[in-house]
């Protein structure tokens, strides 16, 4: 197992730990878990480019492992009232049908590498998601939100991408 694997692994499991901390109001936990989570999306890419292992089985486990560190950890924030709860359904709903395509896809043979938007996507709501656990400020909320609805609007836009996949799977 390479670093780069290791790290979208921690990435992957991260997310257990991170909603159950948060639930439990444990938000100094939740908030250095996530962070470390989110650093290593950066830093397993990079690892992975300069090692030239940015292909095979990477390709469909990094976009996965960001889904299980983002998911429940804004469903954990939802549900503690620190998230806008129509904004993180949206989110959760999308990524779950992108996960789900890029599975097909994958499973077809089709590689795909996340788009520019994608990416933007992604550092939006890693960085809300930090602003939202970290320790209560109107001015981070605020923030916080902002930057995941406009994840949410990244991700609403983005969605046509991946759903020609889905036509010519079932057709």
């Amino acid at each position: 197992m390479t670093i780069a694997n290791g790290l979208t692994l921690f990435r992957a499991v991260a997310g257990i730990p991170i909603f159950i901390a948060l639930v439990g109001g444990e938000m100094t936990f939740a908030v250095v878990l996530f962070g470390l989570g989110a650093i290593s999306d950066a830093l397993d890419g990079f690892l992975a480019r300069r090692g030239g292992t940015a292909e095979g089985r990477g390709v469909i486990l990094d976009p996965l492992a960001d889904k299980a560190l983002v998911l429940p950890t804004l469903v954990g924030l939802a549900l503690v009232g620190s998230a806008p709860l129509a904004i993180a359904a949206i989110i959760v709903v999308r990524e779950l049908l992108v996960a789900a395509i890029r599975v097909l896809m994958y499973r077809q043979g089709v590689r795909t590498h996340a788009s520019g938007a994608a990416k933007a996507k992604t550092v939006f709501e890693m960085a809300a998601l930090v602003l939202l656990i970290a320790p209560p400020s109107v001015v981070a909320a605020e923030v916080g939100a902002v930057l995941l609805t406009s994840a949410a609007l990244i991700g609403i836009l983005t969605l046509p991408t991946y759903l020609p996949h889905m036509r010519h799977r079932f057709t």
